[in-house]
């Protein structure tokens, strides 16, 4: 028996085949929480948010917020400690400030994206 092999495609000379994105076709993920990439774009192929909106809005509220600020420590390097009635550092109010500025940030985007992937 004899196999047949596909034709390669002709590519120009210094040039590689390599992967590309497939186009959308047929089902999609249906789900209620995302699971979201370390650049912030969905996991899932073609995300759509099912299941009762204030709930998927507060959950994606609180999953976004928290990679936001988690994101900000990472970058600044920052582990963190606790001393029981220590002084104020006031490094630490700038901190806070930036963590609350990104978690409002991050709300707004959650907003946005539970918007753009529920369908009504």
């Amino acid at each position: 028996m004899s196999e047949t092999t596909p034709a390669k495609k002709a590519t120009a000379p210094g040039k590689t085949e390599g992967n590309t994105a497939l186009p959308h076709q047929g089902d999609h993920d249906r789900v209620q929480m995302l699971s979201v990439k370390a650049d912030g774009t969905p996991d899932q192929h073609n995300p759509e948010l099912i299941g009762d909106t204030d709930a998927t809005l507060a959950a994606t509220k609180e999953q976004f917020q928290q990679q936001a600020v988690s994101a900000l420590d990472v970058q600044d390097g920052a582990g963190g400690t606790v001393i029981a009635d220590a002084p104020q550092d006031p490094a630490i109010q700038a901190k806070v400030d930036e963590h609350a500025a990104a978690a409002s940030s991050a709300a707004i985007s959650a907003e946005e994206t539970v918007k753009s992937l529920t369908r009504d």
